[in-house]
């Protein structure tokens, strides 16, 4: 999928073709691409690669080319390269590159202050300040800047390098989002609110999602905060509080946080504000805005525009688009952006992304938990391990609001710091631990108690070894295996292994390897096993029956069955018997008797008899 060829100068050299039966092959690599970072490439490469020798740090270009898009995922200098000898004799270098924005790296600015400069001003001068002083390899000028004249804050370099100016001055001041784009072979910047597309395609559960996780930040919550304006004069640091537009108070709260969280404080500077009731009401957007709990989704996903012959690229998962991510367990459903690929050459279908930090308000977070924990989960039918375990993290995880309180004998957690209050506890003492949704006196729908008790609603494990089982109706597995059954159901839908609570085990098929089925039922006529097939074709029930009295095998098409007794063995015509054979008699009944005579002919015993009779009665000339 992918032609990689490393560019020195004029000379263009292919080290990874391709082609699987190429010497021109990489033993690994793969590349990433980042919102707001420098794209990197880290691969190896054998020493019997053609190519080896042509890798110089610093001036070798890395490419990749993309063959199924046309386009080139990655471009940019070797940055490091090591050679190693593996103790198999294996000899190959691991090299890494990073993407033209790195540059960037390659330049101071100077202390200048720049006063009242345009996003545009600025970025062109620190633009031509960086060309004046690199190569012209290195060379970069602005492209698409959609900030131009809506910000005129005064900035300030200080002997950083150009993408640390860049990141201080703008990103972390107004936002924004930079990345290096090849123009006609030049280099240019686009510094912009947001790249990327809005893509069609769907990131899901069962669909295209591999593997998901979820990683919770909370570090910057501020449940009381302390809002700080300009300086009030030169010689302290006092500085203009809302104290006098705030009852005296110096901060405002975010009770809903409080509640949650209890008291954390902290504070928020604006140098340029002189006049308290604006302070307070900057404070109040600063706290609505960023008192949120950021929750960043790192996933392995199945990039399937890859089967697609006609290839949309919009449908190709790539750093800063967005997409619609759905996972119904832990209760994503949303379009979200997708902050850094990275691709692995041998298995592009399959990039890891991370959908980057996501920030939602406490109060939101409240909600879909309780609504998870209390509505979405109880309709959902845990029958696969997977899905237990999925559940499982999705609870924990989300479990973030919760007070702990410890006594003298017990721990207590619990959704109120009050015990006489709470509804939801987890208690946890000498006596075990447990679960109540009923508050602290229950009762434990889930406990384990110093008995060596377990009680809970389900149970979902990989292995249960050396146990008994009973559900005191009829069902029971004792600690050798034996399993003994009120009944058993067994059918093909479900596909799975269920024990009921009256004692029926449902389940898609049994298969039992050396051993035996023992049942005793308390009817020698009706307690059966019972094997049938329905034929469209025919329009013909096959229907096998076995009862402690008889097996019974009959054809509804023909309206025949037969019919095995420990005293008898009968074949049914309709409601006749042609055949009979008494087993306690010997007497053999049957409506006609087959033989075949010397010419081959098949007569019935009757008429041989009769012939017989009449030969006997003309010898003794009774004819």
């Amino acid at each position: 999928m992918y032609t990689i060829s490393a560019i020195n100068g004029s000379s263009t050299s292919v080290i990874h073709a391709n082609d699987p039966d190429s010497t021109n092959r990489l033993s690994a690599g793969k590349f990433a691409d980042e919102v707001n970072a420098i794209p990197g490439f880290s691969f190896n490469i054998p020493a019997f690669n053609p190519a080896y020798n042509e890798l110089h740090d610093r001036t070798t270009i890395i490419s990749i080319h993309n063959d199924k898009t046309g386009e080139v995922d990655f471009e940019g200098p070797l940055i490091h390269s090591k050679e190693d000898v593996t103790s198999a004799g294996k000899v190959y270098k691991s090299c890494s590159c990073e993407g033209y924005l790195t540059y960037l790296n390659d330049s101071i600015q100077p202390y200048h202050h720049y006063e009242s400069s345009t996003v545009t001003e600025f970025l062109t001068a620190l633009l031509d300040y960086h060309n004046s002083v690199t190569p012209t390899e290195k060379h970069i000028t602005l492209g698409s800047c959609d900030f131009s004249g809506d910000n005129t804050n005064s900035k300030t370099t200080s002997y950083r390098n150009t993408l640390e100016e860049i990141k201080v001055n703008l990103i972390e001041r107004i936002g924004g989002e930079i990345r290096i784009r090849k123009v006609n072979g030049a280099l240019v910047l686009d510094f912009l609110h947001q790249y990327g597309v809005k893509s069609d395609t769907t990131v899901e559960l069962a669909k295209n999602i591999y593997s998901l996780s979820v990683d919770t930040d909370s570090s910057n919550i501020i449940t009381r905060l302390v809002p700080l304006g300009a300086q009030l004069n030169d010689e302290t640091s006092e500085r203009l509080t809302i104290s006098e537009v705030n009852d005296g108070l110096p901060y405002i709260d975010d009770a809903a946080a409080i509640a949650k969280y209890g008291i954390i404080m902290g504070t928020v500077t604006f140098d340029d504000i002189t006049v308290a009731s604006n302070l307070k009401q900057r404070g109040q957007e600063y706290l609505t805005n960023n008192n949120r709990v950021k929750k960043g989704y790192a996933a392995q996903v199945l990039d399937l525009s890859l089967l697609n012959e006609q290839l949309d690229s919009q449908l190709c998962i790539r750093a800063g688009n967005t997409y619609h991510f759905k996972h119904d367990i832990i209760g994503l459903d949303e379009d979200l952006r997708v902050m850094k690929c990275s691709v692995d050459i041998f298995k592009p279908y399959k990039p890891e992304v991370q959908i980057g930090d996501k920030a939602e308000s406490i109060t939101s977070i409240a909600t879909r938990t309780a609504s998870l924990i209390e509505y979405e989960l109880p309709k959902q039918r845990i029958d696969i391990l997977a899905s237990a375990k999925a559940t499982a993290t999705a609870l924990i995880e989300a479990g973030i609001n919760g007070y702990v309180v410890v006594n003298g004998n017990e721990i207590l957690i619990m959704d109120t710091p009050n015990k006489e209050t709470a509804t939801k506890v987890w208690r946890w003492n000498s006596g075990g631990f447990g679960y109540s949704n009923n508050g602290y006196s229950g009762p434990y729908s889930v406990a384990m108690t110093m008995d060596g008790a377990i009680v809970a609603d389900f149970i979902t494990a990989g292995v249960l070894r050396g146990i008994e089982i009973t559900n005191g109706n009829g069902f029971h597995v004792d600690p050798n295996g034996i399993v003994t059954a009120k009944a058993i159901d067994i059918n093909n839908g479900s596909g799975t292994f269920h024990v009921s609570p009256n004692g029926t085990v449902s389940a898609s098929a049994i298969n039992i390897t050396g051993g035996s089925i023992d049942i005793e039922t308390n009817s020698e006529s009706y307690d059966v096993i019972s094997l049938s097939h329905h034929s469209d074709q025919y329009n013909t029930d096959w229907i096998h029956t076995i009862s402690p009295l008889e097996w019974k095998l009959e054809n509804t098409d023909i309206d025949c069955k037969v019919i095995g007794q420990a005293g008898a063995l009968f074949f049914y015509n309709g409601s006749n018997v042609n055949i009979s054979l008494n087993s306690t008699s010997g007497d053999i009944y049957c409506n006609h008797l087959y033989y075949k005579n010397e010419n081959g002919a098949y007569v019935t015993v009757e008429s041989m008899i009769k012939s017989l009779q009449l030969q006997i009665d003309m010898y003794h000339g009774n004819v």
